[in-house]
């Protein structure tokens, strides 16, 4: 009875291990090849080493970090919290400057977001990178051309990254937004040049303001840095500095 009951005790806590170890190593680790990791598998070798390479370069001249990750799935986690963990636990970017970049893609909920760490976010605000997003990447993906999207997309944020950075790079990106979405990206300007102006009108009313529906204005996120492994890791730095998501 004695040995039954061990028995039982022993199976459970395997049980309850082998689970924390699932739970633990869901979200994918940084490779030897930290820049570029396509955990969903839709990427060619010779994107990947397009990616790798260059980011190699830029990191050794000026220490900012451009990481690209593909997932299958968010594992049910909302898509940026995901990311914020993400650029966590790779620790990307210089742990003084903060300037890392990461640009994840998951595949099932067909969904494309941009982390901006602390120290880019001059270059890189979240409007921008929306809009960015818009014009490089998000007509290709909606057709299936990871390839092209990612490429795409990488070019053009290397490209802000460089001029940042004073970077020497000739990378030039195609501009692929058709008039729908550069029609969605002029309302989108015209809700926040709406909303500015509203904002301005209640202040010289009052302290603050609220918009229309009872909300109150403002809002804040930040998040630490942390580490990373595998044969190149990351500065430590942390993300904080904002971000977009897009569907595609």
């Amino acid at each position: 009875m004695k040995y039954r009951r061990f028995s039982l005790i022993l199976l459970s806590s395997l049980f309850i291990t082998l689970g924390l170890a699932t739970a633990c190593f869901a979200m994918p680790q940084p490779t030897d090849r930290f820049y570029i990791n396509d955990a969903a598998n839709i990427l060619s070798e010779e994107t990947e080493n397009y990616i790798f390479e260059n980011s190699q370069k830029l990191d050794q001249a000026t220490k900012a970090q451009i990481v690209v990750v593909t997932v299958p799935n968010l594992e049910g986690k909302d898509l940026e919290s995901y990311a914020t963990e993400l650029f966590r636990t790779y620790g990307i970017g210089d742990k003084e400057k903060n300037n890392g970049l990461l640009l994840l893609l998951a595949l099932e909920e067909r969904k494309f977001r941009v982390e901006v760490g602390y120290g880019l976010e001059g270059a890189l605000p979240d409007g921008k990178t929306g809009r960015m997003q818009d014009q490089y990447m998000i007509p290709l993906l909606k057709e299936n051309k990871w390839d092209e999207g990612i490429m795409n997309g990488y070019k053009a944020f290397f490209a802000e990254v460089a001029k940042e950075t004073g970077y020497d790079s000739d990378m030039s990106p195609e501009d692929v937004a058709g008039e729908e979405e550069l029609s969605d990206s002029i309302a989108a300007i015209l809700v926040v040049v709406f909303y500015v102006i509203m904002f301005i009108i209640a202040s010289k009313k009052g302290k603050g303001g609220i918009i229309p529906g009872g909300h109150l204005y403002g809002s804040s996120r930040s998040s630490s840095g942390g580490h990373s492994s595998g044969g190149f890791s990351g500065g430590g730095g942390s993300s904080g500095g904002g971000g977009s998501s897009r569907g595609f």
